[in-house]
């Protein structure tokens, strides 16, 4: 009798915590739209890759603001949402090691794809260098030069198709670097 009161109680607490962990355990599966073409690949035959969906998906989003259950992220592109993090207690919304992985190619590990401390430090040495009045007027004679007498010109070639992305990326290198040195 006393082993079976034993077994029973152990039994019942099995369940518990079955019962529990279940409850408690976040889904690892949404039937979502969005979490569904995430986990099945399926963006990826429209895209190239992760950033141009989310892009599309910000853009058809009313509210500016997509959630990916399956990785408990939220991604906004919403400037009312985007001004409140930054105003408010930035450290509550972390970009998260997702984020970097993703946008690392693109942004590195600067001001905008790092967290915490990194980010303290990094927007403290960013505020003390751009708030200067001469790095200010030096930045705006570099990039209004730029503009005047390689921008313009280049725009105003006729029949003559532009990657803009490319355009921009070229003049925002040579600026950096006029700048640096």
């Amino acid at each position: 009798m006393e082993l079976q009161a034993s077994l029973f109680f152990w039994i019942l607490i099995f369940l518990l915590y079955l019962l529990f962990s279940l409850l408690i355990k976040p889904k690892l599966w949404c039937n979502c739209e969005i979490c569904s073409a995430y986990l099945t690949l399926s963006w990826s035959k429209q895209f190239n890759n992760l950033c141009d969906w989310y892009t599309h998906l910000l853009k058809n989003s009313p509210s500016k603001t997509i959630h990916i259950h399956v990785l408990r992220n939220t991604i906004t592109a919403n400037p009312e949402n985007i001004e409140y993090m930054l105003k408010t207690k930035f450290h509550n919304f972390p970009k998260g090691k997702p984020f970097s992985i993703i946008l690392g190619d693109f942004l590195g590990r600067g001001i905008f794809n790092v967290d915490g401390d990194s980010w303290k430090f990094q927007k403290n040495m960013a505020s003390m260098e751009l708030g200067k009045t001469s790095t200010c007027c030096y930045v705006f004679d570099i990039i209004n030069f730029e503009i005047k007498t390689r921008l313009v010109p280049l725009l105003s070639k006729q029949d003559q198709a532009l990657d803009l992305q490319d355009v921009f990326k070229r003049k925002l290198i040579v600026s950096l670097v006029k700048t640096r040195s």
